[in-house]
């Protein structure tokens, strides 16, 4: 089924320093004079920069989601991606054996559909957030030092930290082939970043880590027909058969926004939106409508699970028996 082109939406914008942000090298320098904690960095045109990882603010923004799932739904909506041996990740270990990628998608949970899995490919997709090619993002130095909780005395440090408290990163994540209680999803996650309650890198405990996203862009593309408004992967596919092997519901679609216009670019049909205020009020929108159907299907889900989870050890009891 993914093989095809539903929808895309990109979020576009800059992320902006409030306050000390580290995201720490995963390598220790060989340089004697770098900082006991430096900054990540990696070469471009021009030499070294500062930069977010996207594997970084995926991650924080995968954790903050599950949060979310587990609170709006239920923890089985959010399953432990450590945890392989869950019963949704047995049986969808089970069925990419067996090259049934519909069922991969039937039992994973809400949070693997959206970010991924070692079972499945998430559709959500955040890319490195470097400086605009003619910026710098200067950092500067802090030092901090480690207390002993039973002594109340210096346990370690001096030690020096490298942090940015100004400039600006460019910020690009995709949406692909998904669903509307995705796009509610993963813009309430950007929201909730841009208030300072998704925190990113090291010394969050400490105040460190909050990223402003002050005007970011939203772009939603469809190729083919024209949209009967903004529309999820289920009310693009035709067959009904297609749907129901991927639990896609038909009508997973939501009117546009009233101030919105569709504009054909060839292939695609693209909808644009340019600020927070008319981010939220689709997101608000999106949340009302869409996140019930995902609560039914999550339902669903876990039955489904608990139910083939049966079977197989019921199978298993029988090879035991004849055995």
């Amino acid at each position: 089924m993914f093989r095809k082109i539903y929808n895309q939406a990109s979020i576009t914008g800059f992320l902006v320093p409030d306050g000390p942000v580290l995201v720490v090298e995963g390598r220790e320098s060989t340089d004697p004079t770098a900082p006991s904690l430096a900054f990540v960095r990696t070469r471009r045109t021009g030499g070294e920069t500062v930069y977010l990882p996207g594997s970084s603010l995926k991650g924080v923004l995968r954790s903050h989601s599950e949060r979310l799932l587990a609170t709006e739904l239920s923890e089985d909506a959010a399953e432990d991606p450590f945890d392989f041996q869950s019963p949704g990740r047995r049986l969808a270990h089970a069925a990419r054996g067996k090259g049934d990628t519909a069922e991969v998608y039937r039992v994973s949970c809400a949070a693997d559909r959206l970010f991924g899995s070692t079972e499945i490919a998430g559709r959500f997709r955040v890319a490195d957030a470097l400086p605009p090619d003619d910026e710098t993002v200067p950092t500067e130095t802090r030092f901090g030092v480690a207390i002993d909780r039973a002594k109340q005395a210096v346990l370690h440090g001096p030690f020096d930290q490298e942090v940015v408290t100004s400039g600006r990163f460019q910020f690009e994540a995709t949406l692909e082939n998904f669903d509307l209680w995705m796009l509610a999803l993963v813009l309430q996650g950007l929201r909730d970043l841009n208030f300072g309650l998704v925190k990113v890198g090291h010394g969050t405990s400490r105040g460190f880590g909050v990223l402003r996203l002050p005007a970011p862009s939203l772009e939603i593309r469809w190729v083919g027909r024209a949209p009967r408004g903004i529309e999820g992967a289920g009310a693009r596919e035709p067959d009904s058969v297609v749907r129901e092997r991927y639990s896609l519901s038909h009508d997973d679609v939501v009117a546009f926004p009233a101030d919105v216009s569709v504009q054909d670019q060839g292939f695609h049909s693209t909808v644009k939106l340019k600020d927070w205020e008319a981010i939220s009020s689709l997101q608000d929108r999106l949340r009302s409508t869409r996140w019930e159907a995902l609560s039914k299907s999550e339902a669903e889900r876990t039955t489904m699970v608990e139910e083939l989870t049966s079977q197989a050890h019921s199978g298993e009891e029988d090879t035991t028996h004849g055995l």
